[in-house]
Order: structure tokens, then sequence, then C-alpha cells
């Protein structure tokens, strides 16, 4: 990669100097000295990250418009659920009560006639019955209710007269039923007519003879939970054993004077009315309150990653990526937020699984679209997004599995807050798994790059060395030294092996290629560090180029040398560059050349 053009210019520039031994009769020249003298500029272009590493045709791994480096892909298929809370019937009551009307209490005296006049109002108020209950319903999926909405809540009242009150009572002016205030009451239904209730949750009906008997109807829209009402009535539930009602229908009655018979009252023996209540077998349709349905996703999914380019296939490649997302697209219409758990799973291409990774409990919003994003590290929550940290996250990527997938989930509704639902209504749920992140290296990464610089014997096999005892090296050898200016934020380590002439590689007894220096990874991906760099080929007999053919490069990159580490620094195909600058080339001892041809 990075010296391929120094070593290029070292072998097939014909690197020879003028001190020819002319002794030689087969022609053979002998070249001696030690600098050599590059017929061009010793400077590279800059060489871009996207030159060095060929992306192929994977599904994964992507360039932005902006050049960073980033992992794309989605499954095709959605996971769905769905999620819902059973409807349920409170049972049927029935009441009975009297209620005595006691006008003996009013009959005139003569004080009384001088101080009343035939069109003042006698009333009477008295409670007519209770309507307490009790019903047991032990719903798991419920934990609190504040109020419930019914469908068909029916309270049919039936009052009838005693014949004494009605030989002494002609008509009543107002009869007046005051119902428990925690009743949401829709109206009521009375001779054909259609009425209201005023705000005190009472039914007023005006002009009542008693030749035959009251019967009406109140319709009841829910009933409000937990909170006593102001005449004392309430509702309670809890959890896991049901409900308990409380409260009184109360009866009024305004009568004028002038309706009464004092004459038939003071022979009347029972002045009474007689009442029948009948609460209907309600429906609870809807409610507001907290709920913990559950939900499992049986058909679940994954990514799956084709094509993987070569230098992540590497042996000892070790993708540990600083910060990798997993996210889970989730579509909910149902009105309560809930909570999920499962485990990310890594597979092979037999779909068995290689890493299982159970993922902590994250809950995701009601009513609408929202983003789980699996991280490896904290991050600021932005929008409709829950971060869930899970710290070993790279593990199910590292080794480039075939897929990845969720597994074992399971929903709850979250009951932190409360919610108004349609009980018995399918609400669904919707999952998609996608993995979109940024690449930067963790401190664990490692990325093999391989390159084969070749060609060459046609130029270099005629070239043997002299061996000698002045030189460091047995046949002496060729550096080039040169200096690397490094964008890329990752320290680079260079491994130089001889190619054969058949693409094999040559041995280190024949030759060997020795690079120095790691090169210097940039802090930032910007600003460029720049790493001094020696590299020597040593030949290990006078003909050790007779098949070489040029240089295979094994490029290591890592974010971490030592104790020092650029992890986290986004990696850019076009901006983060490397260059040589300053090659110099020289060789050590001599060499031969064979000009017969």
């Amino acid at each position: 990669m990075l010296c391929a053009t120094a070593l290029s210019v070292m072998l097939l520039t014909g690197c020879i100097d003028t001190d020819y031994d002319l002794g030689d009769i087969d022609m053979t020249v002998g070249v001696g000295g030690e600098n050599i003298n590059l017929p061009s500029d010793n400077t590279t272009q800059d060489i871009c990250l996207n030159d060095v590493l060929d992306l192929g045709q994977n599904n994964f791994l992507k360039v932005a418009q902006d050049g960073n480096y980033y992992i794309d892909v989605i499954d095709d298929n959605e996971f769905v659920a769905h999620m819902w809370v059973n409807r349920f019937t409170v049972p049927n009551r029935k009441y009975e009560g009297t209620y005595k009307i006691n006008l003996g209490d009013f009959a005139p005296t003569t004080n009384m006639m001088k101080s009343r006049k035939a069109d003042d109002d006698i009333e009477f108020n008295a409670p007519m019955v209770d309507l307490d209950f009790e019903y047991n319903y032990a719903a798991k999926d419920i934990t609190a209710l504040e109020y419930i909405g019914v469908d068909e809540g029916k309270l049919s009242i039936s009052l009838s007269f005693s014949n004494d009150l009605k030989k002494a009572l002609s008509n009543i002016k107002e009869m007046r039923f005051s119902f428990p205030q925690c009743i949401d009451c829709e109206k009521a239904e009375y001779k054909g007519q259609t009425l209201s209730l005023n705000d005190a949750n009472q039914l007023v009906i005006n002009n009542v003879t008693l030749t035959s008997d009251v019967d009406f109807v109140l319709y009841i829209k829910g009933i409000n939970i937990s909170k006593t009402a102001a005449d004392g009535s309430y509702m309670n539930f809890t959890k896991g054993q049901g409900f308990t009602f409380h409260g009184q229908l109360n009866i009024g009655v305004v009568v004028k004077e002038s309706a009464v018979d004092f004459d038939e009252v003071a022979k009347a023996k029972d002045l009474s009315v007689s009442g029948v209540a009948e609460l209907s077998g309600m429906k609870v349709t809807s409610a507001k309150g907290k709920f913990t349905p559950t939900r499992e996703f049986g058909k679940v999914g994954g990514v799956a990653l084709r094509n993987i380019p070569s230098f992540l296939t590497e042996e000892g490649c070790n993708l540990d990526l600083y910060d990798p997302q997993l996210n889970v697209d989730i579509y909910s219409d149902v009105p309560f937020a809930n909570i999920m758990t499962g485990a990310i799973v890594s597979k092979d291409k037999k779909g068995n699984v290689i890493t299982r990774i159970d993922v902590p409990e994250f809950s995701y919003k009601a009513n609408g679209k929202s983003v789980a994003s699996v991280r490896r590290r904290k991050a600021s929550v932005a929008g409709d997004t829950t971060i869930v940290v899970v710290p070993n996250l790279c593990d199910v990527i590292r080794d480039l599995p075939d897929s990845i997938a969720l597994i074992d989930l399971v929903g709850r509704g979250d009951d932190s807050q409360s919610a108004s639902v349609e009980l018995g209504k399918v609400y669904e749920g919707r999952m998609r798994l996608s993995v979109a992140s940024g690449i930067a290296l963790g401190n664990d990464a490692v990325v093999i790059y391989k390159k084969d610089y070749t060609g060459w014997n046609d130029e270099v096999k005629d070239i043997s060395f002299v061996e000698s005892k002045d030189s460091t090296y047995r046949f002496g050898s060729i550096k080039a030294f040169c200096e690397v200016e490094n964008k890329i934020p990752a320290y680079l380590t260079l491994r130089a092996t001889p190619v054969d002439v058949r693409g094999k590689d040559i041995s280190n007894d024949q030759v060997e290629v020795i690079v120095k220096s790691v090169i210097a990874a940039s802090k930032d991906g910007v600003n460029p560090v720049t790493t001094k760099e020696e590299i020597t080929i040593v030949p290990k007999n006078s003909n050790a180029l007779k098949n070489f053919d040029g240089i295979r490069f094994t490029i290591t990159m890592k974010a971490k040398n030592g104790s020092s580490s650029v992890a986290g620094v986004r990696l850019n195909a076009y901006k983060q560059t490397i260059k040589v600058l300053n090659l110099k080339v020289q060789k050590n001892g001599k060499i031969a050349v064979d000009l017969n041809d």
C-alpha cells in the first residue's frame, strides 16, 4: 500500500551507478557505491483510504456523500404482534326498598292553619335503597383503574304507591331522584321522553299522578373509580381481586298542601312508596388506568451481511466498532407505552447461534413511531429514540456472522403512566431491525488489507548479489527511506512478503523484507502525523532475485498501539489519506547485473 511506490522506484528504475567492473568476460557488470539518485520526484500523491479498502458488492458497508464510512442494512420483514385488554361484564343486581311518606306529621292544627297556606310545599327526603355490591375480577393485565366506560349500562327504577297513599295524595309536584355521584350518567327515559340530569346527578320528574306506577330507566356511561365523590359514593378496584361499589339512591318528594287529603291521612294505615331498582349487567368496553397485557413476537427476523469485503475476512480481523448501533424501528397503535425484553444473536450460514446477548429491559412510546437504539455507549436521547446501552454489543458483529437477529421478544404494557384503552380492541405493534452506524474503530479493532505489487521479475531477474564480509548482511541489502504522512485515524503496521513469479510467497531464507516502524495514527482523522519509515530488502543468496516478482503487503489497521489510542474517530474514504515524502533508496554491498543479452 503506502510504500509500493518506494519499492517500485527502488527496483524498476535501473538503479546503477558508473562504477563498472569491466574485467568480467561474460559482460556481467558489478555495481558499487551506496546512494542511488532517483530519476523522478521523490514524493507520491495522496492515497485515499477509499483506494485501499475495496468495498466490493457488500450490502451493508457504504460511503456517505461526505465520505464517511457507515453501516446501513435493514431487515426486509417486519415483526408483527398484537395486544389487547379483555372486555368484561359486571353482573346485574336487583335492589328493593320501601319509602314511607309520613303525611300524618302534617295534619292541620289550629295554629298550623293560621301559619300555613294551601299553596305551601311539603317536602320529604329519604334514602330509597343502597346500591352496594362487590364483583370479583382477578384480571392480571389491569393494575389500576380510574374510570370504566360501559355499554348498555342501565338502572331501571319502578315505583308503586300504596292504596292509602293514592287516596290521601292526589298529585306529587316534584319527585327528585339522586344517584351516586361517582356514576357517569348519560340520560334517562320516562314515558317516552328523554330527560337529562342536573349537575348534582339528579333526575327531576314533575306533576306525578299516583294512579299509575312511576317507571323510568337511567342510562349509565361509566363509573369513576378510586376517588370518593362528594356524596360519599365510590367504586374501588383492587388488582387481582375486583370491584367494590358503595352508593345510595335517594328520593325527594315535594307536594302542595292543597293536594293532601288530611282526612284520608288520618284513616290511612299505609302511606308508602315501594321501589325496585335493577342494575343491568354492565359491559365494560373502555377504561382509563394502568395496563400490563403481554405479547410475543413469534416470527423473528434479522439482517443479513452479504459479500463481506476481503479486508474484513482475513484471519485475525476483529471488527471491534467503537459504538455500533442496532436500531429497532417501532410502530405501535397501543395507547400506552410498552416494555420490551429480548436478545440479540449472531448466526452462521446454517442458522446456528454463535453469540447471544440479552438486551436490558427498555420501553417504547404509545401511539406512533419510535426507535430503540441498542448501542455500546451512552448517548443523549434524540426525539423519540430510546438509548439501550449494551457494553458487549460488538460481540455479535466482531466476527462478521452471516446474520444478526432479534429473538425471544416479549412486550408488556408499561404501567408507569395512565392511559385510556378500548377494551377488546386488537392493537398492533410492528418492529423492524436495522443496523445504522458510523464506522469508528474500537481499541480491539483489527482490519487487515492485502495487496500484491508484482510483475517486476523481468527487470530484476538478471541482478545477482556479490557476497561481502564488510556488509551488515552477507549479500548486502537495498533500503528505502521515506517519511509517511498519515491522516487516517489508525496505526498502520506494514508486513511485506516477497512473491515469486507463480504468486507464491518466497521464504525468508531466500529474500527477507523488513519494515522498521509502525505508521503513527492521525489523532482526529484530519491533521496528518508523519512517521519516518525504513524498508529493507535482504537477499540471502547471490541469485535471490532470479524468481522474485514483487511484494505482497499485509497492512494491519488498529486504533490502539501500546498505550496510545485513537478509538472513536470516524473513518472517511476521501479525506483521510497517506502520502510518501522524501523517498531515498540506498544499496549496501555490491550487486552484479548480467548484460549478456
